[in-house]
């Protein structure tokens, strides 16, 4: 973020420049959508070697990727401005 500010001396103006630097920290919510979005990629790739990483939802993990990717991604955008 940067802020000007403007000081006058007489008749001379002079700018002060301000800058201050955020640091991004990662949050706890930003990991687990990260790793929502690699379980994605990984039951996706194992759907294709004919294997089944989610039994337990029925008929519906066939779907399983799209939908762990839709909630990691959400999550990842959540602290986005």
């Amino acid at each position: 973020m940067n802020t000007k500010k403007q000081l006058t001396k007489g008749n001379k103006m002079k700018k002060a420049i301000v800058i201050r630097q955020e640091e991004e920290k990662t949050t706890v919510v930003q990991i687990l959508g990260g790793l929502m979005i690699g379980f994605a990629v990984i039951d996706f790739a194992a759907s294709f070697a004919g294997y089944n990483l989610t039994p337990f939802l029925g008929s519906a993990s066939r779907f399983s990727p799209i939908v762990f990717g839709l909630i990691g991604s959400a999550l990842l955008n959540s602290n986005s401005k």
